[in-house]
């Protein structure tokens, strides 16, 4: 798979219009609750500044800033299609003053270190070539002590559970993907990308090694979705 950033940004841009409800109608709107655990899951608190990476069309940071008055949240994503979709948002509930949004690569980011209380990434995690600059970057310009929370796509443990997933995640997924958006490549490399990502223990793997420690680890629907929730320790 092709996951280099000009890749990715095109991708997305190309399934902007429709990602939105695409989503909510091939997850039946359970990726809401997904992201809404995330959110608590962070703590936030009224004077927190908060990091969105990949932050998309502003699923999990307008959930943040209806949920907790008075945190700040900066969004970063590739995909300027997708920014402008966030901004609509924001815009429409007033958030204008607490949701900044910034077009660029989280393997790279324009902050000085240490300037963010948490940071969460949503479905996103997956389409980093380099997760390791990810990681690495994420614990740079988080504080210590501050926590990362990690929301992806997973594969469920349990064999039965597994094969009928399988068989909606291979074949038909794709198809519906497809049509709702009218590009069925797109919805292919989600199956082919989650497929090929990091199981739980995998990732927890990386990221302890790479300066945090994990405070929580949960499958979420019986595995279809992952939540890693770690604090960064200053390394």
């Amino acid at each position: 798979m092709d996951k280099s950033s000009k890749t990715i940004q095109r991708m997305f841009d190309e399934i902007a219009p429709t990602y939105d409800s695409a989503n909510q109608r091939l997850s039946l709107s359970i990726d809401t609750l997904w992201r809404l655990k995330t959110v608590r899951a962070l703590g936030i608190k009224s004077k927190d500044v908060i990091l969105d990476i990949a932050t998309g069309t502003g699923g999990l940071a307008m959930l943040a800033l209806k949920k907790n008055a008075g945190c700040r949240i900066v969004g970063v994503d590739l995909s300027g299609k997708m920014l402008g979709l966030a901004a609509n948002k924001r815009n429409k509930e007033g958030c204008r003053d607490r949701y900044a949004l910034l077009k660029g690569d989280a393997c790279h980011m324009p902050f000085q270190g240490s300037v963010f209380d948490h940071a969460m990434i949503g479905f996103g995690l997956r389409n980093v070539a380099h997760m390791e600059n990810l990681f690495k970057e994420s614990s740079r310009v988080l504080k210590k002590g501050g926590k990362l929370a990690v929301l992806e796509f997973s594969l469920p443990q349990q064999h039965f559970i597994n094969q009928l997933y399988l068989v909606y995640f291979k074949r038909i997924l794709p198809f519906l993907g497809g049509i709702i958006s009218g590009k069925r490549e797109a919805y292919r490399y989600l199956r082919d990308s989650v497929m090929a990502f990091d199981s739980p223990g995998e990732l927890e793997y990386k990221m302890r090694k790479l300066g945090f420690r994990i405070v929580e680890s949960l499958p979420l629907w019986f595995g279809i979705c992952h939540l890693y929730v770690a604090e960064n320790t200053g390394m």
